[in-house]
């Protein structure tokens, strides 16, 4: 390996032949060598973002999502999919109140992103989906909790001594801008099944009382639930689980279906469904929606709820473009699109009208002395190329350097010509 490897350098001692200067790269394989490189240089990148990703601190916080990027998020519902899938029913996830969600779901799953109850129109909507068939369920987690604070706060006593100043700082970063969001102290808000008051002292679950079947295996001292804002449910809602008169679940009949209201997530998003006493509530709550088979729809909002429409916005032929809301194909194309713009740019520059080029002439002796040179740089040898240029003027001209004898031709076997 320690040899250097060199092409088209001729052996010492023998001369080199004229030849035609070596051959032009064409542009396709010009084009392929550049876009080797733009892949080679996005593979490294990738590589770097790879080896530093276990170096970064941020975490996810993405909120009420199951699917794409939010799946490792603290605030996700991925972890609660996945419990229903293994129940035995289909999960996916919608964004709207559309007619395919009105026809497909059995059961709707419901993480808003907005920390006020949902508005009349999208409750109206709901009720009627509810009355339509009977046996559905619409389970509503109210935004009264982040996962962010709570993270920070569970990481911080085993941190490094040298990190457990920033982890404060972000605990404290983090449960300051989930309090800013709150409902003002003083202020109560009402949808059709129940209403939220603002301002509430901050508790922590410690006791549990409800239904039997809500508190079998249930050791209350293990949980973690935390409640900020105050929920009052409708006159005419069961509460199946409650702590010292806050209600946590509730249900109420509309037909032959049901709303349930859960105060929050607290023990359902990603985080905090590694402690094993939330997983048992949460598969409680699984079991109230039925036996397996069912279409569990978890529907994803943000401020101000889901968007309601009449029509299916995915009818008629698809967009090619809605691949690029996918993740991870919309980073993928992304990427594979930057590639190939800089590509267009390396292979068609066309600058102006285009002319044809004068082709070079093949008598031309000084192109041959061009590529002789060519050739004796890329070889490296300096001595090696010193040396052809004095065999060369020595052949050339023989006066400037030590003459040699010249054989000359036996002329005795020639026949002489008669003149005339």
């Amino acid at each position: 390996m320690g040899a250097r490897i060199r092409k088209n350098v001729p052996a010492r001692g023998k001369p080199l032949a004229a030849s035609q200067p070596p051959a032009r790269p064409s542009g396709r394989n010009r084009s392929a060598a550049f876009l080797g490189l733009v892949l080679a240089a996005l593979a490294v990148l990738g590589l770097f973002f790879l080896a530093t990703g276990g170096c970064v601190d941020e975490i996810d916080v993405v909120y009420g999502q199951r699917a794409g990027s939010a799946w490792t998020s603290v605030n996700g519902t991925s972890v609660l999919g996945k419990m229903f899938e293994r129940a035995g029913h289909t999960v996916f996830s919608w964004r709207m109140l559309s007619p395919r969600l009105r026809r497909r779901a059995d059961c709707i799953v419901w993480f808003p992103d907005d920390f006020h109850p949902p508005k009349q129109q999208a409750c109206q909507w709901l009720e009627g989906w509810l009355r339509d068939e009977p046996d559905r369920t619409l389970i509503y987690v109210g935004r009264d909790f982040d996962a962010a604070a709570w993270y920070w706060e569970t990481i911080q006593p085993n941190a490094p001594a040298e990190q457990k100043q920033e982890m404060l700082r972000r605990k404290l970063e983090a449960k300051s801008l989930f309090r800013r969001n709150l409902l003002p102290r003083g202020t109560t808000e009402e949808c059709n099944w129940f209403s939220a008051k603002g301002g509430q002292k901050h508790r922590k679950v410690r006791t549990l009382q409800g239904k039997p079947e809500w508190l079998q295996g249930i050791d209350p001292a293990k949980l973690r639930i935390e409640l900020d804002h105050g929920i009052v449910p409708s006159p005419d809602a069961e509460v199946l689980l409650e702590s010292e008169g806050d209600p946590l679940v509730t249900s109420e009949r509309f037909g032959g279906s049901r709303v349930i209201v859960v105060a929050n997530g607290s023990f359902l998003l990603n985080l905090p469904l590694v402690h094993h006493e939330h997983r048992k509530l949460a598969g409680q709550l699984i079991a109230e929606v039925g036996p397996p088979g069912q279409t569990v729809v978890f529907l994803e909002s943000g401020l101000g709820g889901p968007f309601v429409f009449e029509t299916d916005p995915s009818d008629g032929p698809p967009s090619a473009l809605a691949i690029f809301r996918v993740w991870p194909a919309n980073w993928i194309l992304l990427h594979l699109a930057v590639v190939g713009i800089i590509l267009c740019f390396s292979r068609f520059p066309i600058f102006g009208r285009p002319r044809d080029l004068e082709p070079e002439g093949t008598s031309d002796f000084g192109r041959h002395i061009q590529a002789l040179g060519k050739l004796l740089q890329r070889s490296g040898d300096t001595a090696h190329a010193a040396g052809r240029v004095s065999h060369y003027q020595q052949l050339a001209r023989p006066d400037s350097g030590p003459r040699r004898e010249v054989a000359q031709p036996n002329r005795s076997h020639m026949r002489k010509i008669p003149r005339g």
